[in-house]
């Protein structure tokens, strides 16, 4: 399965690539026991969630570096 920014949550956390990328910006994000009920959110719209907490310019970093995992 091809992972990118519209991939859900749960495929993403499957996938040892993508998992590095979120953790590298949110440390200890996928490990959070809270995440159960966004699972099938897809990721695009999961980072722009105010509770992430993150600037636009990084979610727009995350989510080019997530499209580009199997881009070819």
């Amino acid at each position: 399965m091809a992972i990118n920014s519209k991939s859900k949550l749960r495929d993403v956390l499957k996938d040892e690539r993508a998992v590095a990328i979120i953790d590298e910006y949110v440390p200890g994000f996928v490990d959070n026991p809270e995440l159960g009920p966004v699972a099938g959110m897809k990721m695009k719209t999961l980072l722009k969630f105010p509770q992430v907490g993150l600037p636009k310019e990084t979610v727009n970093e995350i989510i080019a570096r997530l499209d580009a995992l199997d881009a070819e």
